[in-house]
């Protein structure tokens, strides 16, 4: 009896999800590698619009691939897992609802001002920052090949779909997922624990497997498991990147509850990531590493001063929204 409520609750649910997820994305990564590829070899978008993108397929290392190959998996399983677990449906409704409702999310008609705003407020406070440090003498400019127009569309471009997509999965679906099991305040702190720490979850930086075969999925796997255990022998940096990551993830999470849409997650979502984008291919740190921390690390998302000026956000933020109804957080 125990075992059959087990298999049939929300928890084993989710489980299937978040193994299916991985075990999806080490499947389509290899192939996705040999298609990215393939692309560039064929010179099919060589010389368009899309040639940006024809850049990063060809700069891409596998490690690449299969961090899309995940997220691709998440997506395509997000609509069946939302209607096995039957979220954002009573036993009294019936017919289909949209998929917002299904998040438990509420039409906004101020959606575009809430992405325009979000994404000023969050990128322009970064950009101001990397301006500092580098008026400081604590980054120096860096050489680069591409335009500054260059970095800055590939950043806006990076941004909105990282934005996008990372918050309709941690504050659209998981959301409604966890739901079913948390109170709000603990769902509020879970899901932007959860988001931090996911962060953490990746191959070392010069990773590569060559050649790449139909198991290469499966060996990133167990080398992103690997890496993920021993980044916790610098707790220093560990600290100063997690504090960052976690203030940002209740930031977002505060904003959703507050205007409950994730149309300014979103925009602040693609602002952080646009600072950070955009700083990066034009500045690099002026000292050693650990020297500065835990103030200041390699990017603008290590660093307690970074952790500062996405409270200082959240307070604007706050003054702003205060004035809307009482979230569940309140």
């Amino acid at each position: 009896m125990a075992t059959n409520s087990f298999f049939g609750s929300t928890i084993f649910k989710i489980l299937v999800f978040i193994f299916g997820t991985m075990i999806l994305g080490a499947l389509i990564a290899p192939p996705l590698y040999v298609g990215g590829k393939h692309v560039v070899e064929q010179g099919w978008l060589e010389g368009s619009f899309l040639d940006g993108l024809n850049g990063s397929l060809d700069r891409a290392k596998f490690p690449r691939y299969f961090n899309r190959a995940i997220l691709i998996s998440a997506l395509l399983l997000l609509w069946p897992i939302l209607k096995w677990i039957n979220v954002g449906k009573s036993k009294q409704s019936e017919g289909k609802r949209p998929l917002g409702e299904s998040l438990l999310l509420q039409p906004n008609p101020s959606w575009w001002k809430h992405i325009l705003i979000g994404f000023l407020v969050a990128g322009g406070s970064l950009l101001l920052l990397g301006w500092f440090y580098v008026n400081q003498g604590w980054y120096e400019a860096r050489e680069t090949e591409k335009a500054i127009s260059g970095v800055l569309f590939g950043a806006l471009g990076t941004g909105f779909a990282v934005g996008f997509l990372e918050e309709f999965v941690f504050r659209g679906a998981l959301y409604a997922l966890l739901n079913r099991l948390l109170k709000p305040r603990m769902l509020y702190f879970t899901i932007a624990f959860f988001f931090a720490i996911i962060h953490f979850f990746h191959a070392p930086r010069k990773m590569d497997i060559d050649p790449v075969t139909w198991l290469s999925g499966f060996t990133m796997i167990g080398q992103i498991f690997a890496y993920f255990f021993s980044q916790f022998g610098n707790p220093s940096f560990l600290a100063a990147e997690f504090a960052v990551l976690f203030s940002i993830g209740l930031v977002l999470g505060y904003c959703r509850e507050k205007t409950n849409s994730l149309w300014l997650p979103i925009g602040l979502h693609a602002g952080w990531v646009f600072g950070v984008k955009t700083l990066s291919p034009l500045a690099q740190r002026n000292f050693e590493p650990d020297e500065m921390m835990p103030w200041l690390g390699d990017t603008l998302r290590v660093g307690a001063i970074s952790c500062l000026v996405v409270c200082v956000t959240w307070l604007g933020l706050w003054i702003w929204l205060r004035g809307r109804s009482a979230s569940k957080i309140d």
